[in-house]
């Protein structure tokens, strides 16, 4: 009868070819590893007093001439073990986690293998086998050689391996002594911890480094593996370490949770983002790393033990759900460090932006992740959770008027909730306005600072451009439309309240300069401060005005005037066009007002030279702030002079109530802390 022919070059071809360092250096691990087994399985307990591996390994830049040994003096090959390396897919190893494809890594990965091994015979005595493993389509031991070992005095087992092939594992593999090291370490840390390794001896160039032992140079401090039983993954087993830096040297990152599978490191997951920390420890110079091993590990491991097969959403769901309880309480010193500077973070958003404070700091900090620091991202955590307790809040009373309407909900559950949500809607608003009073704040300690420079850095003109200082207080778009000419529309907000609260709400309208040529000055290299402080602007509330405000800013410390300029001329000179019906507004419609319309006129400006002279015999504010005049005749309503100092002075005084009841600090948000 006929049978199946295996093609093993065929094979070894689909084989995953690696990616990375790690990948590349599978193929030495499996020899080390299978060294490590070997020794395990003749020792047991005794492994780490008499079990002993050697792995010597040359590299290069060029990686031309590379080569390694992996020697141990475990069982050998003896008649068990040389059946299960002559047959693929064996199950010899199967309990502990083999697929009987290391050797077939091997010879995907070296141009030549080398073995030799000596083993005990039934009758006491040694026997030798030597060997060279060949990728070919059949007889792939060749020049097999078996004689007694008369002189032996212990059984073994060495292989040595040379020559990269070039199929991805000569350009991954590690030209820097370091990193062979470093993946070995990395990649037998947990065996090297768990106390069942032998003896390992590493010979990188002109550096030997003996294991377990040199992982206790590494290894600042240990918590002893503990087991947690999950329903999704069964028991897993942890290992939390704080190690020396160098742990990460060559990682891409510094702190990592690294997945085990029958003792070999098949994952490891940096999770710098998620604990937000640098280096950590005396000197800065500590990062973490656990070792997570199970039963569940295991058995979704790929037959390569390259990688798992299952999603790698997995690995994230068990370091949320199953390991950072433990790592923070692990790391509870340098969290608690890192968490008192979000808390500060938290505090000043908070201070800024009222309407996300739903909570106490302590509360809005279980709702941003531990290590995140970035401000905008907390504000984005803490808005995300505001709009979803607003939404679920919502969803409750729509859910309770629904009952209503079908007669299912009584008048108490009906009460309860509204009483609910109008605690909630209250509270929202007092956020909110608390968030506005913040702001006013802000305008204000802001305004303050651009004032002193504008009347004290005169060699600096760009403290009185445009974008600066009038449009922080009334800001201005210019929008060009069909015919090339340009006109003004309001800004979303201004801050003219500074001025008078019944400002608040009113809308740029008009301006006694053509809008053309206002459009030009703003798209223009001509100083803005003509723009700024030198037109009248008007400002509505409604299209058909019974009362229509009027707004002159002059800039600080400005003492000289052309006689065009005395205020109360410009601005008589701009009602009459006003009432005329010869000016359109910011639309390009005629404004259209009457004889009985009253004009609120203000005029900002320093009360010094000129402006002083011409304003003297105005009547004095009540509050003293400035100075009225109210026209006999011509148009009904009131000029009103007001200095740059006591604008502000006013505007605090008016809002103090506001930011006492907010708990606003009364220095300046500007001020060094």
């Amino acid at each position: 009868m006929a049978s199946l022919r295996s093609n093993l070059v065929k094979r070894i071809e689909r084989l995953p070819k690696p990616t990375n360092v790690a990948g590349a250096m599978q193929p030495l691990f499996e020899a080390v590893s299978n060294a490590i087994h070997s020794t395990q399985g003749r020792f047991g307990r005794r492994v780490g007093r008499e079990g002993k591996v050697v792995v010597t390994v040359h590299t290069n830049r060029s990686k031309d001439g590379v080569w390694a040994t992996v020697e141990d003096n475990g069982f050998g090959l003896n008649d068990d073990n040389w059946e299960a390396f002559t047959t693929t897919d064996t199950d010899n190893k199967i309990q502990i986690g083999g697929k009987g494809v290391g050797r077939l890594m091997w010879l995907d990965c070296f141009e030549e293998i080398v073995i030799a091994s000596v083993f005990t015979k039934e009758d006491g005595g040694f026997q030798r086998r030597k060997f060279e493993f060949k990728l070919a389509l059949e007889n792939q031991i060749q020049n097999l050689e078996e004689d007694e070992a008369s002189g032996a005095s212990d059984s073994g087992f060495h292989v040595r391996f040379s020559g990269l092939r070039d199929n991805g594992y000569k350009a991954k593999f590690p030209g820097r002594d370091s990193f062979i090291f470093q993946h070995l370490t990395s990649h037998f840390l947990p065996t090297f911890i768990g106390g069942r390794s032998p003896k390992v001896t590493v010979h990188v160039g002109d550096e030997t480094r003996q294991y377990p032992a040199a992982i206790s140079d590494i290894v600042l401090r240990q918590e002893s593996e503990s087991a947690v039983t999950t329903d999704d993954y069964g028991e897993l087993k942890i290992t939390l370490m704080e190690c020396d830096k160098v742990a990460s040297a060559d990682l891409k990152g510094k702190h990592f949770v690294h997945f085990i599978a029958h003792d070999r490191t098949v994952h490891s997951q940096s999770i710098d983002g998620k604990l937000g920390l640098g280096y950590f420890g005396r000197d800065n110079g500590s990062v973490f790393h656990a070792v997570v091993t199970g039963e569940f590990l295991d058995r979704n491991v790929n037959q390569e033990r390259t990688a798992f097969v299952f999603q790698d959403a997995v690995i994230e769901r068990i370091i949320n759900d199953v390991c950072y309880d433990k790592i923070e309480a692990f790391l509870a010193e340098p969290l608690a460090l890192l968490k008192g500077e979000q808390r500060g973070t938290i505090e000043t958003i908070t201070a800024s932006y009222p309407s996300v404070a739903f909570g106490d700091v302590e509360e809005l900090q279980k709702r941003v992740p531990s290590g995140e620091l970035k401000a905008d991202a907390i504000y984005g955590h803490l808005s995300r959770e505001r709009f979803r307790r607003d939404e679920r809040q919502a969803e409750k009373i729509r859910g309770v008027l629904s009952r209503l309407k079908e007669g299912t909900a009584d008048i108490n559950t009906f009460s309860s909730a509204i009483a609910d949500a109008s605690l909630a809607i209250e509270d929202a608003e007092q956020r909110s306005l608390a968030e506005y009073i913040v702001r006013r704040k802000v305008v204000l300690d802001f305004l303050e600072i651009l004032l002193e420079k504008v009347r004290d850095d005169t060699r600096d003109s760009s403290y009185q451009r445009e974008d600066i200082l009038h449009s922080f207080i009334c800001p201005l778009r210019v929008k060009t439309i069909d015919g090339g000419d340009g006109k003004i529309e309001p800004a979303a907000s201004h801050d003219l309240w500074i001025i008078d609260e019944r400002l608040t709400f009113a809308q740029y309208f008009s301006s006694d300069v053509e809008f053309r040529k206002l459009s030009e000055a703003v798209e223009s290299d001509e100083r803005a401060d003509v723009l700024i402080f030198d037109y009248v602007h008007g400002l509505r509330q409604t299209d058909e005005p019974s009362k229509v405000l009027l707004v002159e800013f002059k800039r600080p410390g400005r003492t000289n005037y052309t006689e065009e300029e005395n205020p109360q001329f410009q601005v008589e000179n701009y009602v009459k066009r006003l009432q005329s019906g010869v000016l359109s507004d910011v639309r390009g419609r005629p404004i259209k007002l009457d004889q009985n319309t009253i004009f609120y006129c203000y005029i900002v400006a320093d009360i010094v030279g000129k402006m002083d002279t011409w304003t003297f015999s105005w009547q004095r504010t009540a509050d003293g702030r400035g100075r009225v005049y109210r026209p006999s005749n011509g148009f009904h309503g009131s000029i009103e002079l007001m200095g740059w100092d006591q604008l502000i002075k006013d505007a605090r005084a008016r809002n103090q109530a506001f930011f006492d009841r907010a708990g606003i600090p009364g220095k300046s948000f500007f001020e060094a802390p």
